[in-house]
């Protein structure tokens, strides 16, 4: 992403691999949402990128322009509308995307993802992607962590 390290991020996992239509449309859709995104009638300045076959980013910096409960609710639809037209659910929270040791991404949901922890298929180590992230500059370093340094952890742990 080409926005400043500050600006505002959004992180949105599909429930499946996503093909390189389902990319092609979500491309389409966020360019011309963003190009008219605005906040209390202001221009947002933001960017998208669908990275990993599961992750679509949206971005925005707010130095330039603030976004408000108005606009995220606007892109919260537009992601759902996404979603509807693809078959895809962006929203479960519970889906959890790994990488093997040979960095091999699964995608499975949060039982089978403790079962697999149970079964020490995965560990402590095993590397996960921290969805809850809210700035551009927390991707280097804070968004692709091992398990236990991620919200994953503290989930399992009440399961």
């Amino acid at each position: 992403m080409n926005l400043a390290a500050h600006s505002r991020l959004w992180i949105f996992q599909s429930d499946r691999k996503l093909s390189d239509t389902d990319q092609a449309f979500i491309h389409q859709e966020l360019k011309q949402f963003i190009q008219g995104w605005a906040s209390h009638g202001n221009e947002l300045y933001g960017e998208h990128q669908v990275l990993y076959d599961y992750f679509v980013l949206v971005g925005a910096d707010e130095s330039k322009s603030p976004t408000s409960g108005c606009s995220i609710d606007a892109l919260t639809r537009k992601i759902k509308s996404i979603g509807e037209s693809l078959s895809i659910d962006f929203f479960n929270r519970l889906n959890t995307v790994y990488e093997d040791p040979s960095t091999q991404m699964h995608l499975v949901g949060m039982d089978e993802f403790k079962n697999l922890l149970a079964n020490n298929t995965i560990s402590e180590n095993t590397i996960v992607y921290n969805n809850l992230i809210n700035k551009v500059g927390d991707l280097e370093g804070q968004w692709r962590v091992p398990l236990k340094q991620s919200w994953h952890n503290n989930l399992i742990a009440t399961l």
